[in-house]
Formats: C-alpha cells, structure tokens, sequence
C-alpha cells in the first residue's frame, strides 16, 4: 500500500528533513510517494493528481495538501515545463510569463478568484476520488496550518519552535502537523 501525497512545498518539506505525509506513511506502514512541488498552485495539484490518479488502488491513501489560493500555474511551452509562481514571494523570476503572471495577480486578484482557487481543484480531486473509491484527506497548508504554526506572526513562541524560515516548517513543525492530522485520520481511515 502507498500514501500518495500532492500539494506545494509546505507538503513537499522543503525546509525539513521530514513531511506531515511522510510521518503518516510511517505510522500507517505504507510505502511514501511525494508529487509535491515547490510553489505548486491549487489547479495544478488537482491537474497533477489527474495526470497520475490511474495508478491509486483503492488500499492507497491521498493527502492533498493545499496551497494558497493566489498561486498560479502555467505551462511554459518553450522550455517544456510545469512554472510556478508564489505570489506572496515572486520568487521563481525567468521565464517570459513571470511579468504577465504578476501583473495578472496584482490586477486581477479578488476574493471570487481565491474562492474558485479553493473549491473547483478539491470538488476535482473529490469527484475523482469517490468515482475510483479511492481514500483521501485534505490538509489546508498555506495559509491554514502554516499560520497555525505562527507563520503569519501572531504567535511568536510558536513560530521559533516550528517554522524553519519565513512559511515553511522545520521538523518539529511537520510532526505537529501530524499530531494535529490524527483526528481526521481515524475518521478517514
């Protein structure tokens, strides 16, 4: 059995030595398959799990965890790749789009988009899974547990002890975001 997790780089650890997902591929004894990606929007998550759900049995197990719905996504077709653009940092500067892209975000942003950013790639990921009777849980990553872990400020003690940088856990933070998974886990599970 597998634990396929998808979502952004919160899910991915990247400024750990563990995930959240990883810790419950452990506890549950199943081999860990990470499709996170650094910077990843919520539409692309969903279109990633899309583009690989076929090989998900139904003794598998799904964690999405969900990026913040600002982030965009595009293909770049000239250099044959998946971007990704963060649009609190603006850190992934390059390609011809990263212009347009910010423009868009700044001018555009609204909260109709950051709803339709939240709901349509879960109603997605949702649909496909109870079609395919395959076992998920969603985890609410940027701004959810990350804030929850003091990210955004307003809890100081907490954020030394489990953010490693300006938004992403360190190891202490991803074992919280396990502990604080358990509940939904037995539910789901």
């Amino acid at each position: 059995m597998k634990l396929y997790q998808y979502g952004c780089s919160v899910s991915l650890g990247e400024e750990a030595t563990i995930c959240y997902g990883e810790l419950v591929a452990e506890q549950l004894g199943y081999e860990f398959v990470q499709l996170s990606e650094s910077s990843a929007s919520n539409p692309h998550i969903a279109l990633k799990f899309c583009e690989t759900y076929k090989v998900i049995t139904p003794k598998d197990f799904v964690i999405f965890g969900w990026s913040h719905p600002n982030r965009q996504s595009w293909y770049n077709n000239k250099a044959q790749r998946w971007e990704h653009i963060n649009y609190v940092q603006g850190k992934k500067s390059g390609s011809a789009l990263v212009d347009s892209c910010k423009d868009y975000l700044v001018n555009q942003h609204s909260e109709y988009i950051e709803h339709v950013h939240t709901w349509y790639p879960r109603h997605i990921v949702e649909t496909t899974c109870k079609l395919n009777n395959l076992r998920y849980m969603h985890v609410d990553c940027v701004p959810g547990m990350v804030n929850t872990l003091g990210a955004d400020g307003s809890n100081k003690e907490s954020k030394s002890k489990y953010i490693a940088d300006h938004l992403h856990p360190n190891d202490e933070g991803h074992r919280y975001i396990h502990s604080l998974l358990q509940e939904e886990l037995s539910l789901v599970l």
